[in-house]
């Protein structure tokens, strides 16, 4: 397999596109920069590389801190180039305490807003080039930030004309994230019932949810910054905020299995946290489809999680009248009991999502009292 094979095969439509839209919104600004005639023209080539970004909202974000950053940092580079000339003089001793000063007010300003971090590079690079080449630093600072102007003008135009929208791969990933709960959910019950735990096999398995959950995180920042409604960026952060809540679940799941005995107080009641587990499972990957593609859940999905609920609620009642829990040490009960209530509130969570959407059969009867 050539080069050329390889590369298609590893790329997506996704990337492929990205990658033609800063190759367009780059050559765009060349041609610009020719037409008209900016001397250092580079700068504005090297801004709409920079500010494209794989989605809209993105690109709105690095616009906003790049435009913002050359601004204050040409601002600043200019007018303490300026002082130093009439105060100091002209030369290197001059434009040396311009530098220091000008960067180091710079560096402070950056440690408090992430979007001015440019700001320092931009100041540097005006007083070098007032240094090198004379002239006006307050001129030289304006085409700095008209240059990089025109590159970001011309990113968010190319970005907007061709779109690429982060509430799109969001909705893919959070239906993707439902998924990897659903796969560690697994993981974690068969390490329970099974009587064997994997460590490895449940690491993997909390680092894809851990890694996938970050990378909603983002996209849901880049989402809300793009057009649209306030009742679509709230459906996107309803969505990823019961993904958190499950994670939070589901790892306190993990952490009762580590250090849990074998054979301990579930055993009684095993058949109830199968089915359980087995019905939260098929919601949940149900439910993942339906926010990927936004249709609606299977619709015998919560009537099985809530029998399931109820099943292992009243089950556990029952051996607790029966006093079956005082033959066991304390540390095996609070362990069985840190599993039972993460995984049922996890189901909770998941079974009021279904209602919430509409996922259930019109028929069917709410749960009872004992699984809500």
């Amino acid at each position: 397999m050539n080069l050329p094979e390889h590369l298609a095969l590893r790329l997506n439509a996704s990337q492929l596109r990205h990658a033609l839209r800063t190759a367009i919104a780059a050559t765009i600004t060349f041609a610009l920069t020719l037409l008209l005639n900016l001397e250092q023209g580079y700068w504005a080539v090297f801004s709409s590389i920079l500010v494209m970004q794989a989605h809209v909202g993105g690109s709105i974000a690095a616009s906003w801190a790049r435009l913002l950053g050359t601004a204050s940092g040409a601002l600043l580079g200019a007018l303490s180039a300026t002082a130093a000339d009439a105060w100091l003089g002209a030369g290197v001793s001059g434009l040396g305490a311009a530098m220091f000063v000008t960067v180091f007010f710079c560096a402070l300003l950056a440690s408090q807003n992430e979007n001015l971090r440019l700001a320092g590079l931009t100041a540097a690079v005006v007083i070098c080039l007032h240094g090198v080449m004379g002239g006006s630093a307050l001129e030289i600072g304006l085409w700095r930030f008209l240059e990089v102007g025109l590159g970001i003008v011309v990113a968010l135009a190319v970005s907007l004309a061709w779109p690429s929208h982060a509430r799109v791969v969001l909705r893919y990933g959070l239906g993707k994230g439902l998924t990897e709960l659903s796969a560690l959910l697994a993981t974690l019950l068969e390490t329970r019932l099974g009587g064997g735990y994997d460590a490895g096999r449940v690491f993997h398995r909390k680092d894809a949810v851990l890694r996938l959950l970050l990378r909603n995180r983002q996209l849901l920042s880049a989402a809300l910054r793009e057009p649209g409604t306030a009742a679509q960026g709230g459906e996107l952060s309803t969505l990823l905020e019961l993904e958190d809540r499950m994670a939070e679940h589901l790892l306190a799941m993990a952490h009762a299995v580590e250090n849990a005995p074998p054979e301990g107080f579930h055993r009684h009641l095993s058949d109830e946290l199968r089915e359980l587990g087995e019905a939260l499972e098929e919601a949940m990957t149900g439910l993942g489809r339906a926010v990927a593609t936004k249709a609606p859940p299977p619709a015998a999905a919560a009537p099985r999680l809530g029998a399931a609920l109820a099943a292992a609620g009243d089950k556990l009642l029952d051996l607790r009248r029966q006093r079956t829990i005082a033959v066991y040490d304390l540390d095996e009960v609070m362990h069985f009991y840190s599993f039972y209530h993460a995984l049922r509130e996890a189901a909770r969570l998941v079974l009021a999502e279904l209602w919430r959407r509409g996922g259930v059969e019109a028929t069917a009867p709410r749960p009872p009292e004992s699984a809500r």
